[in-house]
């Protein structure tokens, strides 16, 4: 059974389908056979999967009673699942997290960003599932982030070491199906990406 991974962020706009994109690509680059489960209404997994070229990969669009079937097939067939989880913290959100190994929320250093983590925190810890925090779109001077690293350190928040700026890099292409590290190009964001898989991996491996 493989590993089992949900993004969540009630906040839209927080980067959620962006980063998991990018750790997508990131882990197939590595050798790693990633499914991909899609529970957003939204459908922006769906349609940057479809749109992706360069990597093909199996991808679920599910929802409802079928989402804790379709992901459990997913983690049979697969040696990372990715869930890209509907923003409200409905009956869905919460069996979506009680199904998977983490949690991974994207938090940007804001009041409004912290304040929505905070809801997932509750949601992870009432179901004993572990959360991680990224820090997303970091801007080049650090704005608040230390301040906004003190209100999650106040909540008991897990935050991960590696954050990712505020790149078009990353946001660019997904309209086509690309990422920050499509095309072997070598930047600040590939460099933020693989550092943040590789942290990633290491906290499924204590699992």
């Amino acid at each position: 059974m493989g590993m089992k991974v949900a993004f969540a962020q009630q906040k839209g706009g927080a980067g959620k389908t962006t980063i998991l994109s990018h750790l997508a690509h990131s882990w197939s680059r590595a050798g790693r056979d990633v499914g991909l489960v899609d529970l957003d209404p939204q459908r922006s997994l769906s349609q940057w999967s479809e749109r992706c070229e360069e990597l093909e990969f199996d991808l679920k669009e599910s929802k409802d009673w079928r989402a804790g079937s379709d992901i459990r097939d997913s983690g049979r067939h697969h040696d990372i699942t990715l869930v890209d989880c509907p923003g409200n913290a409905d009956i869905l959100l919460r069996a979506t997290i009680r199904e998977c190994d983490l949690v991974l929320t994207p938090c940007q250093p804001t009041g409004l960003d912290v304040w929505a983590t905070g809801a997932i925190l509750k949601i992870c810890d009432a179901e004993k599932t572990p959360c991680r925090i990224i820090m997303n779109r970091i801007p080049p001077r650090g704005g608040k982030t230390e301040e906004m690293l003190a209100a999650l350190s106040d909540m008991e928040a897990s935050v991960l070491a590696s954050r990712l700026g505020n790149r078009v890099a990353f946001s660019s292409g997904m309209l086509d199906g690309t990422t920050a590290i499509s095309g072997n190009r070598k930047s600040i964001a590939r460099d933020e990406v693989e550092a943040l898989r590789i942290e990633i991996d290491a906290v499924l491996a204590g699992l």
